[in-house]
């Protein structure tokens, strides 16, 4: 082998391993949002925790010790103390369910950026796992993972999700693609304040045997000219964007042996993403 083909197969090999590197961080910055706002929400929780109000319980029934009969049927605190522990109870109950959810939320997403860490570390891409999902519960998962981005920019969701049976797919695969269309969604959003801004879920059978899940946006739309660019590896027409998100979710599209397409009828006019997953046998519902 000649030398300059030694350095092109050494280049192109670099050149591969620089985009997986630049789509894994990518997909997993994404994952990060939502883990540093379940962490940061937990870490709120703690610091204002009603269950610190146990310690001033337990100091007036200690300052009280050797009258704590008397304290507790005659002083006017004393008397409150038993109504005030059953609220608080209640109260910390509520907080530590809320801090349970949160961690559970943590949990799927550190699960979720192991899964694109490890599908990438042997170019492994082309290995599924996959198991029997509640579409519902997938796409409620991948808003948790984006519920910052949303929230901070005032964006309604609408989900309009068929009754599907448990459906058996790629969980993560469909995560990454997901939380990538929510993102684009919340970026093609940025700027508009002629009309509420909106992002629409659908999740339906087509045929009896692809599920199709459409993530559309009211937001900036697409210009003609960029359609058929959408989805190239580098394309962006954003200042700050990388052009990765939405190859990646292309790719993983075909890695489950299904696509991934957009409609658009122009700048202004929002966008439809549509992903079309098969299913080894037809349902019917």
């Amino acid at each position: 082998m000649s030398r300059v083909q030694t350095e092109l197969n050494v280049k192109s090999r670099q050149a591969g391993m620089a985009e997986i590197a630049t789509t894994v961080l990518h997909n997993v910055g994404n994952v990060l949002n939502s883990v540093n706002v379940s962490a940061e929400l937990v870490s709120s929780q703690m610091r204002t925790s009603k269950a610190q109000g146990l310690g001033k319980v337990a100091q007036m029934m200690n300052d009280h010790v050797h009258d704590l009969s008397d304290f507790l049927t005659k002083d006017y605190k004393g008397k409150m103390l038993p109504d005030y522990l059953l609220k608080l109870a209640k109260v910390v109950a509520q907080e530590q369910q809320g801090i349970i959810e949160e961690l559970e939320q943590l949990t799927k997403g550190i699960d979720h950026i192991k899964t694109i860490v490890a599908a990438q570390q042997s170019y492994a891409v082309a290995v599924s796992i996959v198991e029997t999902v509640p579409v519902a519960e997938l796409i409620d998962d991948a808003l948790r993972m984006s519920a910052g981005l949303l929230a901070r920019e005032e964006v309604t969701v609408v989900k309009d999700i068929a009754d599907l049976p448990l459906l058996p797919l790629d969980r993560h695969r469909m995560l990454l693609i997901l939380v990538n269309l929510i993102n684009n969604a919340k970026q093609a959003l940025d700027g508009v304040i002629d009309r509420s801004r909106c992002v629409t879920f659908g999740a339906s059978l087509a045929d009896g045997s692809i599920l199709r899940i459409t993530v559309a946006d009211n937001g900036n739309g697409i210009a003609p000219e960029h359609m058929g660019r959408v989805f190239s590896h580098g394309f962006t027409t954003r200042k700050d964007g990388h052009g990765f998100g939405l190859h990646s979710c292309a790719l993983a599209a075909q890695e489950m042996e299904g696509s991934l397409s957009v409609r658009s009828d122009g700048a202004g006019q929002g966008a439809t993403f549509i992903l079309d997953i098969p299913l080894d046998a037809p349902l019917s519902k």
